[in-house]
């Protein structure tokens, strides 16, 4: 009678599979804890708003390096905010804080000092009397991008923006308005449309005064990086 013969080692692997040391489960609630204590850091960080460091910048992706002047450039377009992540009061998703778990291992270091690109309406701003862009502030005014989530921001909003821009954006809209109020109004000659155009243009020029001041609205170059309300 032929008896079958076990080979121990493929026997202990399977042992093994089956019911695993309570060291390797041990090693991987020990990872899970750190993973989730990394996490923690990030938010806290983000949350905090500490002061940045640098970094080797030639390993980064050189297309997601912008300059503070092209940030300023996209926040009045579109009446953005650009502030210290600190003063973001929504939710930060969780692939920015992968994202940041993976520069920070590539880099070996803690990275901190972030900065928000994000409508007003989404910042906690100070009293003085819908698509974020989380940033890494890097050297010579330069930021790295990191993150963005929400839907993409209607092409609407550069043209609703466009008033408050800046000053000549504001002359020239309410120039462009009095001209076609005065373009709708029936008139006998070039002379009294040009007269409608001018007393039009200093009747909308104090409404829009008295509607600005009345919001408390100031101008998108002055407000972009303002963590107070206009």
């Amino acid at each position: 009678m032929k008896i079958n013969t076990v080979d121990l080692h493929e026997q202990l692997i399977k042992i093994q599979k089956k019911h695993p040391s309570e060291s390797i489960l041990e090693e991987v609630e020990g990872i899970l804890q750190n993973e989730e204590q990394h996490e923690k850091r990030i938010i806290e960080s983000i949350e905090n708003g500490s002061n940045g460091l640098s970094i080797d910048e030639s390993l980064l992706d050189q297309e997601q390096i912008f300059s503070i002047d092209q940030i300023e450039k996209l926040c009045i377009k579109y009446r953005l905010r650009f502030l210290d992540s600190k003063h973001f009061k929504g939710e930060i998703p969780y692939a920015a804080i992968q994202k940041i778990k993976k520069l920070e291992t590539e880099f070996g270091v803690q990275l901190n000092g972030f900065k928000i690109i994000a409508p007003k309406e989404l910042f906690r701003l100070t009293d003085k009397d819908s698509d974020p862009i989380l940033m890494l502030p890097l050297k010579n005014n330069r930021f790295y991008f990191i993150h963005k989530w929400g839907g993409e921001i209607s092409a609407l909003r550069a043209l609703l923006a466009f008033p408050m821009r800046n000053f000549m954006s504001m002359f020239w809209f309410l120039a462009a308005l009095a001209v076609v109020f005065s373009w709708a109004v029936p008139t006998p000659s070039f002379d009294v449309f040009i007269f409608l155009v001018v007393h039009s243009f200093i009747g909308i020029c104090g409404l829009a005064c008295m509607l600005v001041f009345t919001m408390r609205e100031n101008f998108s170059t002055e407000e972009w990086n303002s963590k107070y309300f206009s």
